[in-house]
């Protein structure tokens, strides 16, 4: 694949929509696309689209699951990497408060 230049970011919120919440930020070297989505399927037709326009890095937010994580990269013919953010032990329990 060689180095990355198109990256996408997706955030999964019950209220985003990626009609309406996305945003994107690019140089000539490198590009981001930053998406909204409210739920999984949401997550499968942003991807596939984005993956069209030449996306070659997927990453979700943490409130993905890897199993969602799975399924959208299966969906989506697993052609790109695509990985899930995840905070420390540590950093999650300060959520908690």
């Amino acid at each position: 694949m060689g180095q990355i230049s198109r990256y996408a970011f997706l955030v999964k919120h019950k209220s985003y929509s990626s009609r309406h919440q996305h945003a994107f930020m690019g140089t000539n070297e490198f590009s981001t696309n930053i998406v909204g989505v409210s739920h999984v399927e949401e997550a499968v037709a942003v991807s596939r689209e984005l993956i069209q326009k030449g996306i070659q890095l997927v990453e979700l937010c943490g409130g993905f699951t890897e199993e969602e994580k799975d399924y959208i990269k299966q969906k989506t013919g697993n052609n790109i990497p695509m990985g899930v953010v995840h905070l420390s032990s540590e950093d999650e329990a300060l959520l908690a408060n």
